[in-house]
């Protein structure tokens, strides 16, 4: 008999355990003790007129979304009947049947005993505002404009383009017509989401620090280019996304301006935090501990409603298409809100991405605030596995389905996941210069729920430790001819042909430590691809795994990344086994086992 752990058992009804798509589904999630039981249910019945145990109460499956270190998590999506409903779950194993209600653990007994059942209450199921369809699994490219690409003549303060002296204070002269002149460029790579850092006027290279939020720097160019641009993207069918940055400003914008000059006398003194006990060394607060990036208090509401029509100004001025916010959990939530409420006034599909590290599911799962988030703790997970290796292929599945299950589904499918960003150590340098190791973490990026972010220069190999080097000029030298461009090509193009690969679930299917094997799949509808990856160096040349049930009945599967077809007649499939290799193989489900699961 299982040891059942009735304390792991976890449903709160709010956050990611119960909320509506935006097609009115509802989708519930319980979460459980790991390998504890063998089947769980949902029982689910109108709140008005129905009672538990009548024949017309929904009883159904829950599947297995995800297993971690500790917890299994099933969940079922459906549509509820009456959208005011009454819930409970059950849960069998070979000896025993049980029921978690809002009171916890019940039998069959214990819960009919009474006629006031402690079910979970739904008093309305709204369904949820729908993310911009563009941005679900779109593939996206970050570009940091003063090293990408220079269109017009070398000024006298400007370091030549191959130039190895990539100090911070050093300008390149990156600029937007020489984006725009690279829109062809990252069309071939598949790219839907273009992501700038800072464009408006600053004294830095990097621009975090704006003096002027409705000028665009004179380096870059001025709106006519920004408006050029986004016209230039929308007519390949792609889409722009600008970083804002209202958590702090720079010591010469306007309101900073005058309120050192004036003190507390200055209309713009609130806009601050003059005396923060953080950083007595200036006197007032800034981002991290840097005087010349002052934080800007935006609970102020002059202050919102300025930073609000920065916001919208872009959107309708230019045609800019999102925002990802900078430092985004320090800044007062309830500014998140009026800003949204600002940018899908002028543009409903707008999208807003928070720049935040950690769990972001108080900014992105209610709905009000982000559409998703940089997702720098998948991003965590896949450099320890594949680039610092200091975590095991379990290590690295058990926090990427810990992450997954922290999201509404429709947060997940536009997670940002980025190998590397203008903020951190390029992944090849993180990995030791290997590009096996370089090519497997593309390949589960572009495999994988969310908006691949690629950082300019990764898709042709390009290194570099933190800031400044991992901010170098791109290598338009290495674009021709590139083995690791034509690979990240293959990726792209394979993302882009497969919807599956865009907005399917994920499920890992097989972690194997011994033979060092990493697969999982990726379904919508009646598609599934299975993906493998030799994930771990072992000293063998083939690899052996049991192949999904759906697959069984075939004689062969055909690798997308190769294009060679492997036998699985014997319901295993022998791959051939080198570090840093990747297959993806197309499966669509036979007519009996649809016939199976419609019944």
């Amino acid at each position: 008999m299982k040891n059942l752990n009735f304390a792991a058992i976890h449903h709160i009804p709010h956050d990611e355990y119960r909320y509506t798509l935006s097609t009115g589904e509802l989708s519930l999630m319980l979460r459980t003790e790991k390998d504890n039981w063998d089947k769980v249910f949902v029982i689910a019945y109108k709140n008005y007129g129905e009672e538990f145990g009548d024949d017309t109460n929904l009883r159904l499956p829950m599947e297995k979304l995800a297993s971690d270190d500790m917890y299994d998590y099933y969940r079922v999506v459906f549509t509820p009947q009456d959208p005011r409903l009454k819930y409970l779950f059950e849960l069998d194993s070979s000896s025993i049947r049980l029921y978690y209600t809002y009171d916890g653990i019940k039998t069959y007994e214990e819960l009919t005993a009474t006629s006031d059942l402690p079910v979970f209450l739904m008093s309305y199921a709204y369904p949820a505002e729908a993310k911009p369809e563009w941005s679900r699994g779109a593939i996206a490219y970050q570009v940091f404009p003063d090293r990408f690409s220079r269109v017009g003549r070398l000024e006298p303060d400007m370091e030549k383009w191959d130039s190895p002296n990539i100090q911070s204070d050093k300008i390149f002269g990156g600029n937007l017509k020489g984006i725009i002149a690279r829109v062809p460029y990252l069309k071939r790579l598949d790219v839907k989401v273009l992501y700038l850092t800072p464009i408006f006027k600053s004294d830095t290279v990097h621009r975090y620090n704006i003096h002027d939020y409705f000028k665009i720097d004179p380096r870059l160019g001025d709106e006519k280019d920004l408006k050029n641009l986004a016209k230039e993207l929308h007519k390949n069918d792609m889409y722009l996304v600008l970083d804002g940055v209202f958590n702090h400003c720079g010591t010469e914008f306007d309101p900073f301006v005058d309120v050192m000059a004036k003190k507390e006398k200055s209309l713009y003194y609130d806009w601050f935090f003059f005396g923060a006990k953080e950083s007595p060394e200036c006197g007032y607060a800034c981002f991290a501990s840097e005087p010349y990036m002052p934080k800007l208090n935006l609970k102020n509401e002059a202050a919102a409603e300025y930073f609000s029509t920065v916001g919208r100004y872009w959107i309708e001025k230019c045609g800019v298409d999102g925002w990802r916010l900078d430092v985004s959990p320090e800044v007062y939530p309830d500014f998140w809100r009026k800003f949204r409420k600002e940018i899908k006034a002028a543009n409903p599909k707008a999208i807003m991405i928070a720049e935040c590290w950690h769990d972001a599911r108080y900014w992105c799962n209610n709905g009000d605030m982000f559409d998703s988030t940089m997702n720098y703790i998948w991003s965590k997970a896949v450099w320890g596995l594949f680039g610092s290796k200091d975590l095991s292929i379990t290590e690295c599945n058990n926090q990427i389905n810990k992450n997954y299950v922290r999201y509404h589904m429709e947060v997940n499918d536009l997670q940002w996941n980025m190998l590397g960003s203008h903020d951190t150590e390029r992944f090849l340098h993180r990995a030791g210069e290997r590009l096996e190791s370089l090519e497997a973490a593309a390949f589960y990026q572009m495999t994988s729920p969310g908006t691949p972010i690629i950082y300019y220069g990764d898709e042709i190999g390009m290194s570099g430790a933190n800031d400044p080097y991992c901010r170098a000029p791109m290598r338009w030298d290495k674009t021709e001819d590139s083995p690791v461009l034509k690979y990240y090509k293959v990726l792209t193009h394979l993302r882009s042909k497969y919807e599956a690969l865009q907005v399917g679930e994920y499920k890992t299917f097989c972690v194997d430590e011994e033979q060092g094997i990493f697969a999982y799949t990726r379904s919508l509808h009646n598609d599934t691809l299975l993906c493998v990856i030799c994930a771990k160096e072992r000293g063998i040349t083939k690899a052996t795994i049991k192949i999904p049930s759906f697959i069984a009945k075939r004689i062969y599967l055909r690798d997308e990344i190769s294009g060679e077809r492997f036998n699985c007649a014997s319901a295993t499939l022998v791959l051939p086994f080198k570090y840093g290799r990747c297959y993806c193989f197309p499966v669509s489900k036979t007519l009996d086992l649809l016939a199976k699961e419609i019944q």
